[in-house]
């Protein structure tokens, strides 16, 4: 098993808050799988925007609708 690293995080109140909403939402285990969720999606989505990529586009199944998310730190990379 690999070797890890314990870092400690200092969280707001709001942040906390959001935090533990998206772990109960995500129906995550803990805020930490949150959290290491959370950092490859991020990771994802900045390889793409070092390719030339800026926008996401979500698709509702059920109605075909498409929006387009507009991230702009992803957009600063680009």
């Amino acid at each position: 098993m690999a070797k890890g690293q314990r870092v400690g995080f200092s969280f707001d109140e709001r942040s906390l808050r959001a935090l533990e909403v998206m772990t109960e939402e995500g129906n995550y285990d803990s805020m930490v799988d949150t959290i290491r969720e959370s950092l490859k999606i991020s990771r994802a989505l900045q390889t793409q925007a070092k390719q030339g990529f800026s926008e996401i586009t979500l698709l509702n199944p059920d109605t075909g609708e498409e929006r387009a998310v507009v991230i702009p730190h992803l957009q600063s990379l680009a």
